[in-house]
């Protein structure tokens, strides 16, 4: 029984170690067939053009990321512009076929995707993130065989990642939808069409499937890595005009005329003392 019980005990163990083998094996091969780990931590911004696809309709438009996870997508449709931004901060769109061509912040359960999403890829040191990263076997990816990693963030989130056995590199990413009609139904988001960019690969096609359906596609026509790009790119224009206020005020405050101007007066009541008095 004691030789049984050591038996299982060393066979278990012995199951384990691969596992753990497999993520560092799969990832590190992942991360060269990508182009390196070097040149991936050494991305800091991306700019990419595409033809987005969305409920029969077509339309162009820009993708652009900057680290640490500021993006903005400008999207052309009927010459007009749909515009979804996140500046790190504040979720802001402008949506002329919903509220106008004024900027306008995002509710939270709009913006939750943009506000979790982060610029490097989350296996770059996934553990100092404080994800974790499990080995889950293997699973059949329109027609390829797959390992299959699960990937735990640090906020709980789960997502699954597709490897091709062959190439090592993720042809397939599922989740589950957490807000919007589609709450709680699998997302599936395909990736193909490889090719490089200075050095490093990116899926030129992507094709996004909620409950097994096509909800959306995207095909780059070009990536520009490492563009300069300044923060003010990505930033809430309410935010300025509120800067702008703010100074405006403090800077009449400043030129008001002094001895008249008692706490909770306004710049009129002052004028109104002024000509009593004169």
């Amino acid at each position: 029984m004691k030789k049984l019980i050591l038996l299982l005990a060393v066979t278990t163990f012995a199951l384990q170690i691969p596992t753990a083998q497999n993520v560092d094996e799969i990832l590190s091969q992942y991360f060269e067939n990508m182009g390196g780990l070097e040149k991936l931590k050494a991305m800091d911004s991306r700019k990419m053009h595409a033809t987005m696809s969305m409920g029969g309709m077509e339309f162009s438009g820009t993708i652009v990321e900057k680290e640490p996870n500021m993006q903005r997508v400008d999207v052309d449709i009927q010459g007009m512009k749909l515009v979804q931004a996140y500046d790190g901060e504040t979720a802001w769109t402008i949506n002329p076929f919903a509220t106008g061509t004024e900027p306008q912040k995002m509710p939270d359960a709009e913006a939750e995707q943009m506000v979790k999403q982060q610029f490097e890829d989350p296996f770059i040191d996934y553990a100092k993130k404080g994800h974790t990263v499990e080995y889950e076997g293997t699973e059949e990816v329109e027609g390829a065989q797959c390992h299959k990693l699960k990937l735990t963030k640090d906020n709980g989130d789960v997502e699954y990642y597709f490897f091709d056995s062959e190439y090592y590199i993720p042809i397939m990413m599922r989740t589950t939808q957490t807000v919007g009609p589609a709450a709680g139904m699998p997302a599936e988001t395909y990736m193909s069409d490889y090719q490089e960019v200075e050095g490093i690969m990116f899926p030129f096609y992507l094709e996004t499937k909620v409950n097994g359906q096509t909800f959306q596609k995207i095909t780059l026509t070009s990536v520009e890595l490492n563009p300069e790009i300044d923060d003010a790119f990505f930033a809430y224009p309410g935010a300025k005009d509120a800067t702008k206020d703010a100074e405006k005020k403090e800077e009449l405050m400043k030129n008001a005329p002094k001895g008249d101007m008692k706490s909770g007066d306004t710049m009129e009541k002052s004028k109104e003392k002024r000509k009593k008095n004169n």
